[in-house]
């Protein structure tokens, strides 16, 4: 035994994990994305990353280590960037999705040689606990006004929607999915990609995983976009 602590990992539940995310992305044409905020832990990427499409991360160390250790696809967010780091934040990304529409103008042109995205906030979410809901009042994640984000549709190709926390209801994330709809439907129906996020539990026990699959290609084909998840 190691003579410090040291993290055990049961491989056998982290496959069947696994599995449940390769069955959605089979069933819904969805992506799935390694949130390394969450998981960074690397010794299982190499076995993690056939089940997975790439990682997404909240800051430069995070896109570094998905870059190097992961690979596949590695998106950017962080609800704040420095000038001194975007650089390297850019050079490590493929996708990057940016917080704010201010954050958009101060850095957009410096990621023009990658894919651009912007976080929408549908000021609803499952969080019940205040400290962690995105949508909480005044809360600067993402931007809700439909009006303002048309002022800028043409410097981004995709939106991220991070509203579920924990939510192992299939019909509350249903209805959730229905507020983004009727929210945003105008904005959603002139991009070509979508990430709704993570706290989705659909690796849980009994979560009805055929109805989340219809539900999630479905939503894919109104839109016309492609749908990325972070489980």
């Amino acid at each position: 035994m190691p003579a410090t602590p040291y993290y055990l990992i049961d491989k056998s539940k982290l496959l069947r994990n696994m599995e449940k995310i390769a069955y959605v992305r089979e069933h819904s044409g969805a992506k799935a994305l390694l949130a390394l905020k969450c998981f960074a832990t690397w010794s299982v990427f190499d076995f993690m990353s056939d089940y997975m499409d790439g990682t997404t991360s909240s800051s430069l160390y995070e896109v570094k280590l998905g870059r190097e250790k992961f690979g596949k696809e590695t998106h950017a967010y962080s609800v704040a960037y420095s000038d001194g780091e975007i650089g390297e934040v850019i050079e490590n990304a493929d996708k990057i999705i940016f917080n704010s529409i201010s954050q958009l103008t101060r850095f957009g042109d410096k990621a023009s040689n990658i894919v651009r995205g912007l976080r929408l906030n549908p000021q609803v979410s499952t969080s019940s606990f205040d400290l962690a809901d995105p949508a909480r009042p005044f809360s600067r994640l993402g931007e809700w006004d439909v009006t303002k984000v048309e002022a800028v549709m043409d410097q981004i190709s995709g939106f991220m929607i991070h509203n579920n926390c924990e939510n192992d209801d299939f019909d509350l994330f249903d209805r959730m999915l229905g507020n983004i709809e009727q929210k945003f439907g105008s904005l959603l129906s002139r991009v070509e990609w979508v990430s709704l996020g993570g706290g989705i539990h659909f690796t849980g026990d009994d979560y009805p995983l055929d109805k989340f699959c219809a539900r999630l290609r479905a939503f894919s084909q109104k839109f016309g976009v492609q749908v990325y998840l972070e489980p």
